[in-house]
């Protein structure tokens, strides 16, 4: 961690004595993240969350084709699982909808390959620090029974934050991770297209013996200005 941040002050201090060149982009794209929890060393189980992206990003040009762009980006997670027991005169369906929105500020070295006029193939890595916003789980639970002259039908909700608990269970999330991964990217013109893995550095989980990382994939657009 302290040589992440070693590398980020060294790049900021060489960019107040550089005259570089900034570029502005803004874009947006579709996320995937790939949850894997260890609980004592046993055997993972994996959870798929899909998504979207959007912010911007300003790439300070330093010396020939390299550069760093600093960034705020904001990520919007779902996931959604259902679970029915018995049958239906008589049974129980629990219905989990899951979202996050988290804060992400990448700070990507990256090297342009130019072709041609304004254009060029783009290679980028670096860290990502994320701050989660919030993180839950809303619970549907439906009871059925249908007894011929009596018949029920009821239906309880429940909201978990995931960051927070509440009296009933602790947070089971941190809502601080950092992620080091990289892409690769092509310019035409004004018009970027990206895709991106990540990987997180830190133990998303604050429930004991347990450990989940997490991986994303990114694929996007981008207008730069």
């Amino acid at each position: 961690m302290k040589k992440i941040y070693a590398i980020a002050l060294a790049a900021a201090l060489l960019l107040v004595g550089t005259q570089a060149k900034a570029q502005l982009s803004v874009g947006a794209g579709y996320l995937f993240s790939q949850e894997i929890t260890r609980v004592n060393n046993g055997d993972p189980t994996k959870e798929g969350l899909h998504g979207f992206y959007a912010g911007a990003s300003y790439n300070l040009h330093l010396v020939a084709g390299l550069g760093v762009a600093p960034g705020f980006y904001v990520n919007m997670l779902f996931g959604m699982d259902d679970a029915n027991i018995g049958n239906a005169r008589l049974g129980e369906n629990i219905n989990a909808q899951f979202s996050e929105l988290a804060l992400n500020i990448p700070v990507k070295l990256n090297y342009r390959f130019n072709f041609g006029r304004d254009n060029a193939f783009i290679i980028f890595a670096g860290p990502v620090f994320q701050y989660g916003v919030m993180s839950q789980t809303k619970y549907t639970g439906t009871f059925n029974a249908d007894l011929g002259i009596i018949k029920i039908n009821d239906t309880q909700r429940y909201t978990y934050n995931h960051y927070k608990g509440d009296d009933k269970f602790k947070p089971d999330a941190n809502p601080f991770n950092l992620y080091l991964g990289g892409g690769l990217g092509v310019q035409l013109g004004d018009f970027q297209l990206f895709v991106a893995y990540d990987h997180s550095m830190l133990n998303c989980s604050k429930l004991e013996n347990t450990k989940t990382v997490r991986s994303q994939i990114k694929g996007g657009v981008a207008l730069s200005f």
